[in-house]
C-alpha cells in the first residue's frame, strides 16, 4: 500500500506543476500581448510633431535605400520582406511584397 500512496503523491504532484506551469506560460503569452498595441497619435499634438521630426533626412536618401531593397526582392522570389536601418538617422525601412 506504500507503493499505491507513494505514486499517488508522485502523480498529484507533478499533476500542480504542470498545472502550474501551464497558469505561468498563459500569463506571460498575455503580457506579451498586450505589450504590442497600435496606437493613433494626433498629428498636431507634441508626441505627433517628434515623431515626424525625429527623421531629418531627406526622403531621397530613404527612397535609395528602399529602391535597393526593393531590387533585392525582385531578385530573390522566395523573399516576401526586407528591412534595413538607414545608416544616417537609424529609421527602420522595410519593403514587402
Amino acid at each position: 500500500m506504500t507503493e499505491f500512496s507513494s505514486s499517488r503523491r508522485r502523480l498529484i504532484f507533478n499533476s500542480a506543476a504542470w498545472i502550474g506551469g501551464i497558469a505561468a506560460v498563459a500569463a506571460a503569452t498575455k503580457s506579451a500581448g498586450a505589450a504590442m498595441q497600435q496606437v493613433d497619435v494626433p498629428a498636431q499634438s507634441p508626441l505627433g510633431i517628434a515623431i515626424a521630426n525625429h527623421c531629418k533626412v531627406s526622403s531621397a536618401d530613404h527612397n535609395a535605400i528602399r529602391a535597393q531593397l526593393m531590387a533585392e526582392l525582385a531578385a530573390n522570389p522566395s523573399l516576401t520582406t526586407l528591412s534595413e536601418q538607414c545608416p544616417i538617422c537609424g529609421c527602420p525601412i522595410i519593403v514587402s511584397r
